[in-house]
């Protein structure tokens, strides 16, 4: 198995914009070619949670106008406090933090029945319509941000991310959106942070990468 992870020798390197998207893509088209790839990045095993965790939403940041022209970004493995250094073009370097709220138990569930059966069906539980699951996530999502404030990230940007895809199947049904639910309560949440920024991945409907990484403080 040792072999299949060797794709993720290189994470921790600095990057520019371009090389971001290289190896993003490159990484892509390894978990394409090869199952037991694609089986261990759902597993989220080894150094894919924080290809998972870390490096796609420092992708998603790269792409962004907050970004700079001519900077580089690098993962940090292991657990500093911070997720990953941006270097700019003078040298300065920026700390960045990404966090978001991860159901790991239905993670784990999804991707083992992706992985023996190729499918997976939503199973009624305790949670069994979308507004729940919709009330479930606003909550624990609140959570993960209060957590967050109490901690002290003086000098290090935070950059909290949010997976709506299978929760906005319907916006126009909603008062208003998740997105801007949880949006609302960064802006009212104090925290010691350098700046607070969010990353909303709503599955490509949104066309903007621009609207989806939104500079809050």
């Amino acid at each position: 198995m040792q072999e299949y992870f060797k794709v993720l020798d290189d994470l921790s390197s600095y990057r520019n914009k371009k090389q971001m998207d290289e190896y993003y893509n490159y990484i892509k088209e390894e978990v394409s070619k090869n199952r037991q790839i694609t089986e261990l990045i759902r597993l989220k095993k080894g150094r894919f949670k924080e290809f998972i965790e870390e490096y796609i939403p420092a992708y998603i940041f790269s792409k962004s106008v907050y970004f700079p022209e001519n900077a580089q970004i690098k993962i940090i493995i292991g657990n500093q406090g911070y997720d990953a250094l941006m270097k700019l073009e003078d040298g300065l370097i920026e700390k960045l933090e990404f966090t978001s709220y991860i159901d790991g138990p239905r993670e784990v569930e999804i991707a083992k029945s992706l992985n023996e059966k190729g499918i997976w069906r939503t199973r009624l539980s305790s949670l069994d319509t979308l507004e729940e699951r919709r009330k479930h996530f606003l909550e624990e999502t609140k959570k993960n941000i209060d957590k967050k404030a109490t901690k002290n990230y003086s000098d290090v940007s935070l950059v909290f991310s949010i997976h709506i895809m299978e929760l906005e199947q319907i916006p126009e049904h909603h008062d208003y959106r998740l997105q801007d639910k949880v949006r609302e309560y960064i802006q009212a949440t104090t925290f010691n942070a350098k700046e607070v920024f969010l990353i909303i991945d709503d599955g490509g409907r949104t066309e903007l990468i621009d609207d989806r990484v939104i500079r809050i403080k």
